[in-house]
């Protein structure tokens, strides 16, 4: 069985808008590490993920997203998830890890935090 993972990258004046949407596990995940891995190359640092239309995350996706936020911090940058909704919502409750990250709940909020 395969999952799908949408994955759409915006490069904005302020910040590079990622999109996902439908399951990200570790079989789908290698799309997504491979995207982060350029854009990080590229000196983006600024990463805002709408997560609005993620449906699924396991661990392997809880992990990945981490290494990100963390490479981003570390580069002086930031990453900000927004839309986190229903079981990924959970999932990152249940492990803490919404402490983590920032969490908006839309893409303008997030940005009009961008300095916060």
């Amino acid at each position: 069985m395969t999952t799908r993972l949408g994955v759409t990258v915006s490069h904005e004046a302020t910040h590079t808008l990622v999109t996902l949407t439908g399951e990200l596990d570790v079989i789908s995940g290698e799309r997504l590490r491979t995207v982060f891995g350029k854009l990080s190359e590229e000196g983006a640092a600024r990463l805002v993920v709408d997560t609005s239309e993620l449906t699924f995350c396991d661990s392997m996706g809880l992990r990945l997203l981490l290494e990100t936020h963390d490479h981003a911090v570390e580069a002086g940058g930031f990453m900000k998830l927004v839309g986190v909704r229903g079981v990924f919502r959970r999932i990152l409750t249940v492990t803490g890890l919404h402490v983590a990250f920032p969490i908006h709940e839309t893409v303008a909020e997030a940005l009009t935090a961008l300095d916060g």
